[in-house]
């Protein structure tokens, strides 16, 4: 079954190698350099299965895209839980650090991925998130409730 994922980074060329890397997969691969647009635009996430988002782009960072993601899903009509319409999300950064992996998990971001990229790990990580076999772990003594 097809499946659709959208990236969101800043950097045409970063975008673009992505898009060739993920279409091998057969997917449909949506490329955004807008993170304002996809946070505004209330149908930017209609039949999104998996969402790729860069931590560091200028207008905003890829966690706080993610978190006014799913305040905009939870304030939806008909919205259910706290996830929404969120679909399942990978984190790609070059600056990880303890604080950043936690609010990730928090938010339920289903694995960060370090740059530089290790394109097998990111094809993996794609497939296992797009066949629901990666999820954020449930209970995680280093976050907060």
């Amino acid at each position: 079954m097809v499946k659709t994922i959208l990236v969101v980074d800043d950097d045409p060329a970063v975008l673009q190698s992505y898009g060739r890397l993920l279409r091998r997969l057969g997917h449909r691969v949506l490329l955004s350099e807008d993170s304002e647009k996809v946070m505004t635009d209330p149908e930017s996430l209609q039949e999104i299965d998996l969402l790729i988002l860069d931590q560091r782009m200028p207008r905003t960072s890829g966690l706080a895209l993610l978190a006014g993601l799913r305040r905009r899903a939870t304030a939806a009509p008909g919205a259910q839980g706290a996830a929404g319409a969120v679909p399942a999300v990978i984190l790609i950064s070059a600056f990880l650090s303890q604080e950043l992996r936690v609010e990730a998990i928090r938010l339920g971001v289903v694995e960060v991925i370090e740059k530089p990229i290790d394109t097998a790990h990111l094809l993996a990580s794609v497939r296992a998130a797009l066949s629901g076999a990666a999820c954020p772990r449930a209970a995680d003594p280093l976050i907060p409730s």
